[in-house]
């Protein structure tokens, strides 16, 4: 078995932390938390949600630009 190292704010590792109880994994969390017979966007999202995964990733990325315009004008 593998495994990956991956980089989580303080708010989501303390969260994830709190669901950690004895004997548990933060493997065993992360894969209860994900484990569902319903994988589709839909069900992550919400039905009636007119978006799609791709527009929501166009989206993220065009958030983080804006927040690094702001910094930047701030800065100066």
């Amino acid at each position: 078995m593998g495994s990956k190292t991956i980089s989580l704010r303080n708010e989501a590792y303390e969260r994830l932390k709190a669901l950690k109880t004895d004997g548990k994994s933060f493997s065993d969390v992360v894969l209860e938390l994900t484990e569902s017979e319903d994988t589709k966007f839909e069900s992550i999202v919400g039905e009636g949600i007119d978006t799609s995964f791709e527009e929501l990733k166009q989206t993220r990325r065009r958030d983080r630009s804006d927040d690094e315009r702001e910094d930047t004008v701030r800065r100066h």
